[in-house]
């Protein structure tokens, strides 16, 4: 059995596995941003509740939207000032009485994939999340690729897509990190909204225009087309720089089986590798592969894993 948690800034998501990866609880609860002793009594309510029900103290593994300082385990990057500059393993370790592994939820994602998912017995997989923005990790043989900053697999920041905007019509937009041209911004599902939103006037989700794509609609069809640009050029670097066997694809943009194989038909268009079969594919646990990779990381554990002794 596995407690595993996926927190996010605005719910964190509880669940409790059994040995066969079968989901034996799950659970929801709104996320204290910015109250530290707030977000640790729901964490600790939440374990408490789950030890009465199973009568176990298993290890913990969580998976969160953030980076973590490999040397000394603190939170440098989130959307929960209650946690940030803080060593989340270590800290929570000693105050639960248990040993508590963190890891960034793409790398979770990208762990889960790799075990049990669309990347199962692949040497490299390179899984992406395209969701509100745009998210990776890199697991090859089972473990994650370590680095020296603790940021990694950020392949939508860094890059410069003004010239495929400036092509089609569109105008860039400053990136939440302070740049301009970045692949996040235009990535995920707001950037789809973005490129609707600059070609018709008109503001629609998402899922309208998807819906409106897939009817045929000429406005939505270009957005779409445009979108798919703009993911599959970017990722088709990122095939040719890492050589994955695999790409699962998470979040809610992987909602969109067509949506993904467009770009999965680009980017092999584009790469200097030979690729027979689908490489972008939507992934077995996009809705929930943050949760499940925590659940893994102390049966995976890497030398890059946050850990906390007790």
């Amino acid at each position: 059995m596995q407690y595993a948690f996926d927190i996010g800034g605005s719910k964190i998501e509880f669940g409790v596995f059994g040995e066969a990866g079968e989901v034996l609880l799950h659970s929801k609860t709104p996320t204290p941003r910015d109250d530290r002793d707030a977000f640790v009594a729901t964490i600790r309510d939440v374990i408490d509740d789950a030890d009465r029900e199973f009568g176990s103290r298993p290890d913990i593994g969580i998976s969160f939207a953030g980076g973590l300082d490999p040397q000394t385990g603190a939170v440098i990057s989130a959307n929960i000032p209650a946690i940030k500059g803080w060593s989340l393993a270590s800290e929570l370790s000693a105050i639960l009485n248990r040993h508590v592994l963190v890891e960034n939820d793409a790398d979770c994602f990208a762990l889960a994939e790799a075990i049990s998912g669309a990347g199962k017995d692949a040497h490299t997989v390179f899984a992406i999340i395209l969701g509100t923005g745009v998210g990776g990790g890199i697991v090859v043989n089972g473990e994650f690729i370590g680095g020296r900053s603790g940021i990694r697999g950020e392949w939508g920041h860094g890059n410069d897509v003004t010239g495929t905007l400036i092509r089609n019509g569109l105008a860039p937009v400053v990136c939440g990190c302070g740049q301009t041209g970045c692949l996040d911004a235009w990535g995920g599902a707001r950037g789809l909204e973005h490129i609707y939103r600059q070609i018709s006037g008109n503001p629609a989700s998402s899922f309208d225009i998807t819906d409106a794509w897939r009817t045929g609609d000429a406005v939505a069809s270009r957005s779409v087309e445009i979108y798919c640009e703009l993911v599959a050029r970017e990722l088709a670097l990122m095939v040719n720089v890492i050589d994955p066997d695999c790409i699962p694809v998470g979040g809610g943009m992987a909602s969109e089986p067509a949506l993904i194989a467009r770009i999965d038909g680009l980017v092999r268009d584009r790469v200097l590798g030979r690729y027979d079969d689908r490489l972008v594919v939507p992934g077995h646990f996009a809705k929930d592969g943050g949760l499940r990779g925590a659940a893994m990381l102390h049966a995976n554990q890497s030398p890059s894993a946050a850990q906390g002794g007790v």
